[in-house]
């Protein structure tokens, strides 16, 4: 079956008459930033520890060529520098970090995509460094500056993909990818390309009416903490529903379950789960959000950095598991600055309370913290000039509706 390639023009005209937000018309560019200073208490052996940062610097670019026969996405993150030794934020963990969110990497998406329709059926090809079609959105573009402790279990991130989306009617899409399972070892660290095609993705998403957003998902991902393929693979699994009413003070909201089993050469070894939901309400140039997340994850031997773990870390003899269950709340205020910059102040505090799920315990988070709960307190100013993407990791055919594709993080339209 022959596929003919959709103009731009006519995607433009879609996303205006409430069908597929796919990309703009034109080129779109845009810079964001955010100061913080957060405060945790306890931090480490019962003190409280404040921190000034500069987090989430990123450059962004959008757009496409040819007519709309190619299409781009570029996001450029600068945490590198601003942020090497890692975001405060209890419970979290990943890529060697504990307590702190890791920087993620200069090339946080750089991807091309192409496709064509005939009739109702769309289709296109995506291939690059970005986002794999499995689990929520990245948490960059939702309503809190702290990520989610659940952040490794609910998405799989800077990867070299290949996507094939088909979009089988309006309302419903399903995708396919192929990547390489490892993780960065570094914010500037190369992927493994021997390692390209070692993992797989799937995900369907329906959109029952405008503005809502159902999607399951699952992931075959080959020993992510690992250089060579000899750790343990992970078995993910995800769903969700997103919501962005289109009238009324609710603008967002999520709830999304996601679950990873780690196996031995197919013997299942553990698990790991979250269930969290988060909800934005906005009135005006004032905006509330609230966040409410159960998540499990491994305890592995720290460091002489507290904060920090082996890589590639001994998962199969772990030091415990951990549940954390975490509130969080955020209150912020939009000011315009100018015709093109936007400032958002805001302020979040959250608390986080950690509970072994493994006896005998070997490493309880207490034991370093000074206790099995923490505040985190954060005060910042989010800086934007251009435009950010309303939604991050669905590319051609797989993009939303009109009605999905509300900015939560920038809310001006230059």
């Amino acid at each position: 079956m022959p596929l003919l390639v959709v103009p731009l023009s006519a995607v433009a005209a879609q996303h205006h008459a409430g069908g597929d937000a796919s990309m703009p018309a034109r080129d779109s560019f845009a810079v964001m930033a955010t100061v913080v200073s957060t405060t945790v208490s306890p931090a480490l052996a019962g003190r409280a520890r404040t921190e000034m940062q500069l987090t989430q610097p990123m450059l962004a670019a959008r757009g496409a060529r040819f007519a709309g026969a190619l299409q781009y996405s570029v996001m450029l993150n600068a945490e590198e520098w601003t942020m090497s030794a890692g975001e405060p934020v209890p419970g979290i963990w990943g890529e060697g970090f504990v307590e702190r969110r890791h920087p993620h990497t200069v090339a946080h998406e750089i991807m091309v995509s192409t496709g064509g329709q005939r009739g109702a059926l769309r289709a296109s090809v995506a291939g690059g460094r970005g986002f794999v079609p499995f689990g929520t959105d990245d948490p960059m573009v939702r309503p809190f500056t702290k990520y989610p402790a659940n952040h490794h279990l609910a998405q799989v991130m800077e990867r070299i993909v290949l996507v094939a989306a088909l979009r089988v009617h309006e309302r419903a899409a399903i995708e396919f990818a192929t990547f390489n399972g490892d993780e960065p070892l570094s914010p500037t660290s190369a992927p493994q390309w021997r390692r390209f095609g070692d993992s797989r993705a799937a995900r369907l998403t329906v959109w029952p009416h405008e503005g809502l957003e159902l999607q399951g998902s699952a992931a075959s991902v080959r020993s992510p903490e690992f250089v060579q393929p000899d750790g343990l693979d992970q078995r993910k699994f995800s769903a969700s529903a997103r919501a962005t009413p289109l009238r009324g003070a609710l603008q967002y909201a999520l709830a999304e379950w996601a679950q990873t089993d780690e196996r031995y050469r197919s013997r299942h070894i553990v698990s790991y789960g979250s269930g969290l939901a988060e909800a934005m309400l906005r009135r005006g140039v004032w905006s509330l959000a609230v966040r409410a997340e159960q998540t499990s994850r491994p305890e592995d031997e720290r460091l002489l950095d507290p904060f920090r773990t082996a890589r590639p870390p001994n998962h199969l003899v772990i030091q415990g598991m951990t549940r954390w269950r975490i509130f969080s709340a955020q209150l912020g205020r939009t000011v315009h600055v100018g015709k093109t910059v936007q400032a958002t102040v805001f302020g979040e505090v959250a608390h986080a309370q950690s509970t072994p799920l493994l006896r005998p315990v070997l490493l309880d988070p207490r034991d370093v913290i000074g206790a099995n709960a923490a505040w985190f307190s954060t005060a910042g100013l989010r800086l934007g000039l251009g435009r950010m993407t309303a939604r991050v990791g669905r590319y051609g055919a797989a993009a939303g509706t009109a009605g999905t594709a509300v900015h939560l993080t920038m809310q001006h339209e230059h």
